[in-house]
């Protein structure tokens, strides 16, 4: 289990241990941090894109029959990281600081990905494609996580200590016998994770703007 979450963790970053060589201006390889870069974001955005097809397709299936669209909304459990407000402050923080942001969202929803999985079988006529989508969802986070903590190592000059966030209380809820709640629970999960995935991918895509800019002159980028 350990093993092949290894494994698939080296496999979704097999690109970046294949690089070709490549030029090191104070002590950087230029071409291996942009493909790293390019990386991160493309998986947040295949991340963001299941995870919204995966909330359509819950709501498709649940949400209009049991009527939670009318239920109070939870606050997400990530709600407290966010990036700086306005647009224009996030534009010029330390790409550094955006890094750890991003590890610290993607951190905090290892373990309610790991239930959202491992709980969503037992929902009643669920698609098998909402489920394969679930996995690839826990599965990506994971490695985009190993891999954000790979570009870390390489733009910072010493490990800062563990990730910061809030912990996640949603377990009872989606255990419950309650069907309603369940499907609640479920539903207010899918959505968070919803918003945290289009967090990480504004982080990352401001990310790899800043710190390309600063490494090749001729890089031009918008990152929103």
């Amino acid at each position: 289990t350990v093993l092949l979450l290894l494994i698939s963790n080296l496999l979704l970053w097999e690109e970046v241990s294949s690089l070709p060589n490549c030029a090191i201006h104070n002590g950087r390889c230029f071409p291996s941090m942009k493909k790293m870069l390019d990386l991160a974001v493309n998986m947040s955005q295949d991340i963001s894109k299941q995870v919204f097809e995966m909330f359509i397709e819950f709501d498709n299936q649940y949400a209009q029959s049991h009527q939670l669209i009318k239920k109070s909304l939870k606050k997400c459990h990530t709600s407290s990281l966010h990036l700086p407000k306005p647009r224009i402050k996030a534009l010029k923080t330390h790409p550094v600081v955006i890094l750890k942001l991003v590890k610290s969202l993607l951190a905090a929803w290892k373990v309610p990905l790991y239930h959202l999985v491992k709980e969503m079988s037992s929902l009643e006529n669920l698609p098998a494609t909402m489920l394969s989508k679930a996995r690839e969802i826990e599965k990506k986070n994971t490695g985009l996580l190993e891999g954000i903590k790979s570009i870390l190592s390489q733009v910072q000059n010493r490990n800062y200590g563990n990730e910061k966030y809030t912990a996640w209380s949603g377990l009872a809820s989606l255990k419950s016998d309650n069907e309603d709640v369940r499907k609640f629970a479920f539903y207010n999960l899918i959505r968070c994770a919803g918003k945290n995935a289009l967090k990480v991918e504004t982080a990352l895509k401001i990310v790899r703007c800043k710190i390309l800019k600063q490494l090749l002159s001729h890089f031009h980028c918008i990152p929103f």
